[in-house]
């Protein structure tokens, strides 16, 4: 389920969809009070990370996880790589954004690869501490 759900955020990623920022917003809150707060900070960033084509290629490596996460033989690999990239997703969301139900859903989905992660414990501590 978490490897479907990531093939469908990763290619929702994939058409450049700016998040509307109007005007009076930008005027009130950056001029006005010299605040780059949320929502204002959170939609600036992510049009910056839409048009310089960063989105696009995390959403290149969230559908690259969840095909890897399908295949049994390579689900461990795909939950690593995508351990990384929902770290990021969740703590973006808890340091630029406001909306507690994006951090709620956010956290939920690391909890759920940490937790698919540890299932795996034994054969990453041996991959990583092997001489």
């Amino acid at each position: 389920m978490l490897a479907i759900f990531f093939i469908y955020k990763g290619i929702d990623k994939m058409p450049i969809k700016l998040k509307d920022i109007s005007k009076e917003e930008i005027i009130s809150t950056i001029v006005e009070k010299n605040s780059y707060e949320a929502p204002i900070g959170y939609k600036i960033t992510m049009n910056t990370m839409r048009q310089s084509g960063f989105l696009r290629l995390i959403s290149i490596f969230q559908i690259i996880a969840g095909i890897l996460m399908i295949v049994p033989k390579t689900r461990m690999g795909g939950l690593l790589l995508l351990l990384p990239i929902i770290f990021n997703i969740f703590f973006m969301h808890v340091f630029f954004d406001n909306r507690m139900h994006e951090n709620i859903e956010t956290g939920m989905l690391l909890a759920l690869n940490v937790g698919l992660c540890s299932y795996y414990y034994k054969k990453i501590t041996q991959i990583i501490f092997t001489e």
